[in-house]
C-alpha cells in the first residue's frame, strides 16, 4: 500500500495505491523507494525461555479478551520445523512452553521474513500489530469487537474513514481475491502507522527493545494517538 501525506500530517492521508503481494520478497522489490514499510509479522525472535517484551507489553495494553489477539511469537529454533508436532516439541525443549497452533500457522511467513531481514533492512521495515495501532487510533482504547465480526469491522471502518479520506474508493478498486476485509483494514492501519512514523509520531514497545541473536530489535512499532 502506498500513502502520500496531506497538509494535516497529524490526521488525514490520501491513499495512492492498494495491491496484494504473494511474498515478502515481492513487497521489498516493489517498495525500494519507500521510506518505511510496516508489516504484521514478528521481526526479531527469542532463542528460548524469555518471551519477547513487545508481545507481553502489547497484551497488557489491550487487556482482557483482546489480549489474546497478540499471539506469542515462536522462538527462533522453531523455524526449522515444517509440521506442528515437531515445532511444538522444539518449543517445549527450548522454552518449556508449547507453541500455539495460531503461531504455527504464521511460521512459514515468519521464516520468509526472517530469511531476508537484516538489522540494516529493519531501519525501513518495522513490525506492527494492527490491534495496537487501532488502540491508538481509538483514543487508546482497545476495540472489543473481534475484527472478523460485522460490528468489529464497522467500527474499524469508521475509524479508518477519519484518517483516509478515500478509504471506500480505494477498497472498491482493490483486487477481489487474495485477502479478506479484515486483512484490508489491518493493512490500512499499518499504512497509517507508517505515515505517522514518517512525520515523527510513532514509538516502540518496549521503549528500549532488546536485540535477538541476529541483531534484530524485538519491538512493536505503534503510532502516537492523534487525539
Amino acid at each position: 500500500m502506498e500513502v502520500s501525506t496531506a497538509a494535516n500530517t497529524a490526521c488525514v492521508y490520501k491513499l495512492q495505491k492498494f495491491w496484494v503481494a504473494d511474498t515478502f520478497s515481492e513487497i521489498l522489490a516493489r517498495t525500494t523507494r519507500f521510506e518505511l514499510i510496516c508489516i504484521d509479522i514478528p521481526i526479531g525472535l527469542s532463542d528460548g525461555a524469555e518471551s519477547r517484551e513487545c508481545d507481553v507489553a502489547a497484551r497488557k495494553i489491550l487487556g482482557g479478551q483482546r489480549a489474546s489477539s497478540v499471539f506469542p511469537a515462536p522462538i527462533r529454533p522453531c523455524l526449522s520445523a515444517n509440521e506442528y508436532n515437531n515445532a511444538n516439541a522444539i518449543a517445549r525443549k527450548f522454552s518449556s512452553k508449547g507453541l500455539s497452533k495460531q503461531s504455527f500457522a504464521l511460521l512459514e511467513k515468519i521464516r520468509e521474513v526472517d530469511d531476508l531481514m537484516t538489522p540494516a533492512l529493519q531501519r525501513r521495515v518495522r513490525e506492527i500489530h494492527p490491534e495496537i495501532s487501532f488502540w491508538a487510533l481509538n483514543n487508546q482504547k482497545a476495540i472489543q469487537e473481534n475484527k472478523k465480526t460485522v460490528p468489529g469491522q464497522a467500527q474499524r471502518h469508521k475509524l479508518l474513514q477519519g484518517i483516509f479520506t478515500d478509504t471506500d474508493d480505494i477498497l472498491s478498486k482493490s483486487p477481489r481475491v487474495g485477502f479478506a476485509m479484515d486483512d484490508a483494514f489491518d493493512a490500512l492501519v499499518a499504512a497509517w502507522t507508517a505515515a505517522q512514523a514518517v512525520v515523527g509520531r510513532a514509538e516502540t514497545l518496549p521503549e528500549k527493545p532488546k536485540l535477538d541473536s541476529e541483531g534484530l530489535r524485538m519491538e512493536i512499532f505503534y503510532p502516537i494517538p492523534i487525539g
